[in-house]
């Protein structure tokens, strides 16, 4: 079983509206998300795993496995300094 992911604490505080408009209702902070960041932040909310982030985001987005991976770490460490 994957540990959870970093910050997923405070992913309850961000609102995110239909056009990747993420508000932090903690810090009143707001962030755009592009629409793989939308399906990857919803994941998190919903606390799936990095690996079911991934299987979704490689099926929506029809890339190669190791290409998603990486964009997926990339996106966990900008949200865990942004929501930290």
């Amino acid at each position: 079983m994957e540990a959870p992911l970093p910050g997923s604490r405070r992913l309850g505080d961000l609102i995110l509206n239909a056009n990747g408009y993420t508000f932090d209702t903690r810090t009143g902070r707001s962030y755009s998300v592009n629409p793989p960041g939308m399906i990857a932040l919803l994941i998190m909310q919903d606390g799936k795993s990095r690996r079911a982030m991934i299987d979704a985001l490689v099926a929506a987005c029809q890339q190669p496995r190791a290409v998603v991976e990486a964009g997926v770490d990339d996106f966990i460490q900008q949200l865990t300094r942004c929501v930290s």
